[in-house]
């Protein structure tokens, strides 16, 4: 077993050297990914319910740093989920990447791709502080060039500028907090850590925020909508689908398997996290670019993580063992299941680039009769993420609510107990939205004509890209109909974290063998009666004004813009209205109409804060005036300083 985890390791190495030497690198490296994601998936597969110890040789050692490897059940979990969208990615990029050929440098791409997985693998292996550090800061680095591929465009320098500011503020928090534990502990391996002492709580609170900040939790949102549209398909896809859900990972292996006892700081992440859930989504439904408005559903979901990982810590410090389990159950199902059809979403909107030339929802349309693959793959994603039963994404959606809904009656706190009520109701709202926002998406982009010339002209994509979808597709549907197989398969986690067996209760009334096979007989019903007909023509009543025109479609602004209007004070929503002509009252001649939706957290929070920084490092400029007598001064009173508060002490 342990051999597996060395020859991923080496592939990895061996790829990232390949990809720096060879001048046309795509085919050999495309191969080379789908080689790891498919060593991944066995390696996590043979190391279910076991934990394996990896020792690294000596050479390998960075001085006295030690390197400490091992993978345990939850490792091998999200190991696989690695592995599977590495697999997928790997099928999409072999036809995908070239069409990049001139826009970016494919030699940094693939070498920078290599990197990002080699810190994923090595962050889920460290049993550490010193190895969780190092994969952390190079699945961070690598991602940052990696989101800056395209650095030509100022707009992707800008993006890449945000997440990298993110991601060192990030690893600032988690520094701080790992150098407490290691201080309490006088220990940095994981294993010796415990937080169940209130000493451990203050470096627990800076752990989190450090987690949170690298997971997009409100108000740390802020650079999701800027990396994802920036960076390739596949990376998007590994970034949405793997990345942002290992300080999901985190946490659980540090709180849950720590026992963390402190009340107040679930209830604080239950919070943020709410407000994360509903204003993902609601900046989501008011999006015109296909992968921004998947970025935001990224928010969404990674609230709704961090909701279940709150229910895990509250129950848990009431020793309500079994809501703890179901909330443990609903983590696991939503990360796995999210990580299929989020990566799904993500590669179908990389083959409507990849086709129309554009992810502008305004320029789309009609791309459902010229991409019927790409149209269906995308159709069985939303409807996943929108918890449509038999998919996945009920499955997972519904322990949340379960959890939600036991915690509501089970817990001692009152008040809690009324908070998790109205955050049932909550979630309803949010997934009121989020199938509103993926209706907007499909109906937009898929339906009705194109409203742009290069859209006109698109077609379907290379087979490799069409595989990886549909394989990504079948896979959304078999794990929502074998959920509760699923479940039972998570046993050895739960009993990890000390929550014991599992009682796989959760899905005893809910028939979802049935609603599989009622979901492919309607599915092959509507095929065979309505899309094999050959479509008929009818001339209707035109009210005289002729053929409807291309402007007469439902817009993408249009469509959430009265949920825009209500929400106005949030999303900063602003309507620019232009008619111009001679007699403009009553012929006008030209009408524009512009909507724009600015965050509030980005005007009002980070762009101050961005702007003060700005002022003080112009103040420090003006120290450095390249004068050698001021900087003698300034030796001389630092000298000054410290002798004073030396003698003092």
């Amino acid at each position: 077993m342990a051999d597996l985890f060395y020859c991923s390791f080496i592939t990895i190495m061996g790829s990232f050297l390949i990809s720096l030497l060879i001048k046309r690198v795509t085919g050999i490296a495309s191969i080379s990914f789908l080689l790891c994601g498919i060593l991944f998936c066995l390696s996590g597969f043979c190391c279910w319910s076991k934990t394996v110890e990896l020792v690294v040789p000596t050479w390998l050692r960075l001085g006295w740093l030690p390197f400490d490897l091992h993978c345990d059940t939850l490792s091998s979990f999200f190991i696989i989920l690695l592995g599977l969208i590495c697999t997928a990615c790997a099928l999409f990029s072999r036809a995908y990447v070239p069409h990049l050929s001139g826009r970016i440098n494919l030699r940094a791409y693939w070498g920078c791709l290599f990197l990002f997985l080699l810190g994923m693998l090595l962050l889920l292996l460290a049993g550490n502080a010193i190895t969780f550090l190092m994969g952390w800061e190079l699945m961070s680095l690598s991602s940052f060039v990696l989101v800056g591929s395209e650095y030509q465009k100022k707009k992707t320098q800008n993006s890449a500028f945000i997440y990298l500011v993110a991601t060192r503020t990030a690893t600032m928090f988690l520094m701080a907090g790992f150098l407490l534990m290691s201080k309490q502990f006088l220990d940095i391996s994981f294993t010796s850590w415990s937080f169940s002492e209130q000493a451990t709580w203050l470096p627990a609170a800076l752990i989190m925020l450090g987690l949170i900040i690298k997971s997009g939790v409100w108000p740390f949102y802020i650079w999701l909508p800027y990396a994802h549209p920036e960076a390739p398909s596949p990376v998007s896809a590994l970034m949405s689908g793997i990345m942002v859900k290992l300080p999901v990972y985190a946490a659980i292996r540090f709180f849950v398997f720590g026992h963390l006892t402190c009340t107040w700081l679930p209830f604080v992440l239950l919070l943020l996290s709410a407000i994360t859930a509903f204003w993902g989504v609601l900046f989501a439904l008011n999006q015109y670019e296909l992968k921004r408005l998947l970025a935001y559903s990224t928010v969404e979901n990674i609230g709704l993580l961090f909701i279940a990982v709150s229910a895990i810590l509250l129950s848990e410090n009431a020793h309500l063992h079994n809501i703890a389990q179901m909330a443990l159950i609903a983590v696991l199902l939503h990360t796995a299941f999210h990580a299929l059809f989020k990566s799904l979403l993500f590669l179908c909107a990389g083959s409507v680039d990849f086709s129309a030339h554009t992810r502008d929802i305004t320029k789309l349309g009609g791309l459902g009769k010229t991409m019927p693959i790409t149209f269906m793959t995308f159709v069985i994603g939303s409807a996943a993420i929108c918890a449509l039963p038999p998919l996945n994404g009920f499955a997972s959606k519904w322990c949340i609510y379960q959890a939600l809904l036991e915690c509501s009656f089970g817990l001692q706190n009152i008040f809690i107990r009324a908070v998790c009520l109205l955050l049932i109701g909550l979630l309803g709202a949010v997934g009121a939205l989020a199938v509103a926002s993926f209706v907007k998406a499909i109906a937009i982009t898929f339906l009705g004509k194109p409203r742009s010339a290069q859209v006109s002209t698109a077609k379907e994509v290379p087979l490799s890209m069409r595989c990886s979808q549909a394989a990504l597709a079948v896979s959304c549907l078999v794990t929502g109909v074998f959920a509760p197989k699923i479940v039972t398969l998570l046993e050895p986690i739960s009993v990890q974290s000390g929550l014991g067996q599992i009682d796989n209760q959760v899905f005893k009334s809910v028939p979802l063998a049935s609603l599989g096979c009622i979901f492919l007989g309607l599915a092959t019903f509507i095929y065979f009666s309505a899309f094999r007909k050959k479509p008929k023509s009818f001339t209707t009543w035109d009210c005289g004004f002729g053929a409807a025109s291309i402007r007469s479609q439902v817009s993408a602004g249009s469509f959430g813009q009265p949920i825009a209007r209500i929400f106005t004070p949030v999303l900063q929503y602003h309507l620019t209205l232009d008619i111009s002509g001679q007699d403009r009252r009553h012929f006008p001649e030209k009408i524009i109409v512009e909507p724009s939706i600015v965050s509030l957290m980005e005007t009002k929070l980070y762009l101050p804060i961005a702007l003060l920084i700005q002022k003080f490092s112009q103040l420090l400029a003006k120290l450095q005036a390249g004068s050698i007598h001021l900087y003698l001064s300034y030796v001389c009173v630092a000298l000054i300083i410290l002798l004073v508060f030396g003698v003092r002490l």
